[in-house]
């Protein structure tokens, strides 16, 4: 995080048109009050005045400022596993999401944006009540259309932008004390380069701004239109438009404040082809890419060649936005802002036309999801969990779809299942237990995808603590699987049945079953599940103090330097050095664990920071550094971890934990032991990790320890190794490769890895497999 700030807001799409009083009044109830909520009607600018508030109060806030946007998300059961992640908290146990989340928050000073609640407005309230009663220093701003209704809430409604009064106009200049008037100028000036209010055309600027009844969305979405008409014409459209359209609205609500004629207005101008895309646009829970639009809006009377260039006919007119939350390398993502998505769901509704554009949507998230599972153990996998976690809601609308009549529950199955891998990366567990619930219980039919969402479903619990729902999911899958003879569904099997036998405490059984997890997905060719095999085995045989485990152990770093799954590899390296602790080669364990933090991205992977520090603190007393393991232990139960570490062998882990804890008493004294111990506890996340990497308890470690950039300090040949390394290439391959001296290569690659204060080329590797990472 940047030391200025933390937290997560986004870029702003369009300049913002000061509201300096609504601000100012909105800062003030801010200051007074922990929960404040805009309210207003759609396009009235409540998420846009939220946002810039956020930014100009952020300095108050010590532990951020941070967004959860909840446009997308429909699913109230899923609404603290959302706030959790857009939060960076990382939750694995069996308890509640909320009571982690309230765990986090205990001792915080944050400021936690809701954007969009208006459909969620039951589980907000009572997320936000437990949220606030368990951080004093929490505060909230809640964006909705009506108020929350809850104890301790500030309303403040947003108002619309000032308008002129027809009979008294004042001069052109005096027009630009008016909000509506200044924003119509900003955006038409976008629009037509050049444009101005003056003389010559101040009265119909007034004219519409007053129209519109200065609600912002329709001033933009009006002032758009100059791209293809004169403002005259503009006037004449408009006013046409409206006389026509909304004479008994006007009779029955003369003072209604709404959006919706301007939105009419704008979808009777647009061609048969645009409305088709914006209709279908209308699918998308929140934001999408142009292949995405491109695979749903395409067919029937819309060639899927013509929707890119439709698409940007309706960004023109202000329909479709641009989304500014990532970099140009990452591509561009659109969306329709609520008022409009939900006019196009309306028209949709109301249409009986082929193809269902939720079908499209279903089929094109499915492919990703089935490439992303194919390609997941690869040099891309840090690609594919971004990728993924921006099309959340999209998932999410594709598997609720999908449980319905028509959307066909097997496919549920299918997609929920491949998604385990992206679900045990990202510690969303509690999602990915969610829609496997509901994917099993809607689809009963004996077929391999059953067997394998029941396997994933029993490693997800099984991770979670719940063992006695693990239990019946693997013996059905189990059964199923071998009925079937489908390979890799039984490697799948036995993958949770490695897990749930460790987890009970019979090692020696575990090991068996992983094994044979292994031989199977070996057979299958799935990497990402023989990586788990290897793992299970190594931590199993460790903890028996098997020879196998060293072995195990290097398989699976090698196989992760092989795929270049970047991600992965800080499993790896903790694996490797957990089997060489084990054994007493204490050094190299210390150096593959600290190899292992460095690679470990800030803001996430706390549980595996902590199970890091955990093993650094045990490599500590076996080399008589009895005040480093005390504060080393202290560090790893932090106030910034998960509230429960609910993971597999935890028994053991605390075992080791209390022969650490009991060496460092004896060694430093209960009182010198419970003061190192608190010191360590302290730290903040950063300088936890520096102090597992070596650095004193009171340093802040640099950026690059965490996620090493840095590609410039390189030569072009350092970097033509380093590309060499990653590809698993020893010394002497290089050097042929390169036609240079072997010495030479040895020395390019000392060269980077002390660039980079990498002690292992495998964290080179991860480097190189990370250098496209956002």
């Amino acid at each position: 995080m940047p030391p200025q700030w933390q937290g997560r807001l986004p870029g702003s799409a369009t300049n913002f048109v000061s509201r300096r009083r609504e601000l100012a009044a909105a800062r003030k109830l801010l200051s007074t009050s922990r929960l404040v909520t805009m309210t207003g009607v759609s396009g009235i600018g409540k998420s846009r005045l939220a946002l810039r508030l956020a930014m100009d109060v952020r300095p108050a806030f010590s532990d951020g400022v941070w967004l959860v946007e909840l446009a997308g998300c429909d699913n109230a059961e899923l609404l603290a596993e959302t706030v959790a992640v857009d939060l960076d908290v990382d939750h694995r146990s069996g308890s509640p999401v909320v009571h982690t989340l309230s765990a986090f928050l205990a001792d915080k000073r944050m400021l936690l944006v809701l954007d969009h609640c208006d459909g969620l407005a039951a589980a907000c309230t009572t997320l936000i009540r437990a949220l606030l009663a368990a951080s004093p220093r929490l505060h909230v701003l809640v964006t909705s259309r009506n108020a929350l209704q809850m104890g301790g809430e500030r309303v403040f409604p947003v108002p619309p932008l000032t308008v002129p009064h027809l009979d008294r106009l004042p001069p052109a200049t005096g027009l630009n004390h008016y909000g509506a008037v200044r924003l119509f100028a900003a955006r038409a000036a976008a629009a037509q380069p050049g444009f101005v209010v003056d003389e010559s055309n101040w009265a119909d600027v007034a004219w519409i701004c007053r129209r519109v009844d200065g609600i912002p969305l329709a001033v933009e979405l009006a002032a758009a239109q100059l791209r293809a008409m004169p403002l005259r014409r503009l006037v004449d459209l408009l006013d046409a438009h409206f006389r026509e359209r909304t004479k008994a609205v006007e009779l029955a609500a003369p003072h209604r404040l709404r959006p919706q004629p301007v939105i009419d207005w704008h979808f009777d101008l647009c061609t048969p082809a645009e409305r088709q895309v914006w209709k279908r646009l209308a699918v998308f829970p929140s934001s999408y890419d142009l292949a995405a639009a491109e695979a749903v809006c395409g067919g029937d009377d819309v060639r899927a060649e013509e929707v890119a260039g439709i698409v940007t006919s309706l960004l023109d007119k202000g329909i479709v936005h641009r989304r500014q939350d990532g970099t140009a390398d990452e591509g561009v993502r659109y969306q329709l802002l609520a008022p409009m998505r939900q006019y196009g769901l309306e028209h949709r509704s109301r249409s009986t036309r082929r193809p269902d554009p939720r079908i499209r949507h279903r089929d094109h998230y499915l492919s990703l999801v089935t490439v992303a599972g194919t390609d997941w153990f690869s040099s891309r996998q840090a690609l594919w969990s971004e990728r993924l976690r921006k099309e959340r809601d999209n998932l999410r609308t594709a598997i609720a779809y999908c449980l319905t009549e028509r959307g066909k529950p097997a496919l549920a199955l299918r997609i929920t299942s491949t998604l385990l891998h992206f679900w045990l990366v990202t510690g969303e567990l509690h999602e990915g237990r969610h829609w496997l619930d509901r994917a099993i219980a809607a689809d009963p039919s004996p077929t391999a995808e059953r067997a394998n969402a029941l396997s994933a479903r029993a490693i997800l619990t099984t991770l979670m603590g719940d063992l006695d729902q693990a239990g019946p999911s693997l013996a059905e899958a189990e059964d199923l699987a071998r009925r079937l003879n489908d390979r890799r569904s039984q490697a799948y099997t036995q993958l949770g049945l490695s897990m749930l036998t460790t987890h009970r405490g019979d090692l020696a059984g575990a090991m068996i079953f992983a094994e044979k997890a292994l031989a199977g997905f070996r057979d299958t060719g799935d990497h990402a599940g023989a990586h788990a095999a290897l793992s299970q085995v190594a931590i199993d045989a460790a903890l028996l103090g098997d020879a196998t485990a060293t072995g195990r152990a290097e398989e699976g770093l090698a196989l992760c330097i092989a795929r270049q799954a970047g991600r992965a590899m800080p499993h790896a390296l903790w694996v490797a050095a957990f089997a060489a602790w084990r054994r007493d080669e204490l050094r190299r364990a210390t150096a593959l664990a600290q190899s292992a933090l460095r690679l470990l991205r800030p803001g996430t992977d706390r549980l595996a920071v902590a199970l890091t520090l955990k093993l650094l603190a045990w490599t500590a007393i076996g080399q008589n550094q009895h005040t480093k393991a005390a504060r080393l232990l202290g560090a790893s139960s932090s106030r910034w971890l998960p509230a429960e570490l609910a993971v597999v062998q935890s028994q053991h882990y605390a075992a080791f934990d209390h022969r650490c804890e009991h060496g460092s008493r004896q060694s430093l004294g209960d009182h010198q032991f419970a003061t190192v111990y608190h010191q360590g506890a302290q730290l903040g996340f950063d300088q936890a990790i520096g102090y597992g990497l070596g650095m004193p308890a009171a340093d802040r470690p640099p950026a690059e320890w965490t996620r090493p950039h840095g590609a410039r300090s390189l030569t072009q040949r350092e970097q033509q190794v380093a590309e060499l390394v990653a590809q698993g290439m020893r010394n002497k391959d290089i050097a042929a490769t390169l036609l240079i001296a072997r010495r030479t290569a040895e020395a390019h690659v000392e060269s980077i890895l002390t660039k980079f204060g990498f002690t292992t080329r495998a964290e080179i590797t991860a480097w190189i497999a990370g250098t496209d990472q956002p």
